[in-house]
């Protein structure tokens, strides 16, 4: 038996071979590629098979660290954006790269929040001034 962490992670890559299959069958009938639109191409792979599965059991699943999960999609989020961008070029390719900063931004911001947390909330900044 599957258990749910394995449903979501299974539901998640069947709605991403579901996305691509379609994508082949526009590609045959009207000429459009998954190729000639990078930034959905992103949105899809980084998005739909990794990060949005990876959050959501973050939301729901307390077996796993929540910031493990959060770590790892936006890590992967970043890396698929590079492998995305060196393929681009011009504005998608600086769309691509602002979604992996993006994300790596959003890492660190969440990072320093939750350290803040941890601490109490109580830093205090001295500067010396009596």
């Amino acid at each position: 038996m599957i258990d749910r962490e394995g449903r979501v992670l299974f539901g998640s890559l069947l709605v991403f071979v579901l996305a691509v299959a379609v994508s082949v069958v526009l590609e045959g009938q009207f000429g459009v590629s998954l190729r000639d639109g990078p930034v959905v191409a992103v949105l899809l792979f980084a998005g739909v098979a990794v990060a949005v599965p990876q959050l959501y059991l973050a939301v729901t699943d307390a077996a796993i660290s929540p910031r493990s999960r959060l770590r790892f999609a936006a890590l992967a989020t970043a890396v698929f954006a590079v492998a995305f961008a060196a393929e681009a070029e011009g504005l998608r390719e600086l769309v691509i790269a602002t979604i992996g900063t993006g994300a790596l931004l959003a890492l660190v911001c969440y990072e320093g929040v939750a350290g803040y947390r941890a601490v109490g909330g109580d830093l205090s900044l001295d500067l010396g001034s009596d």
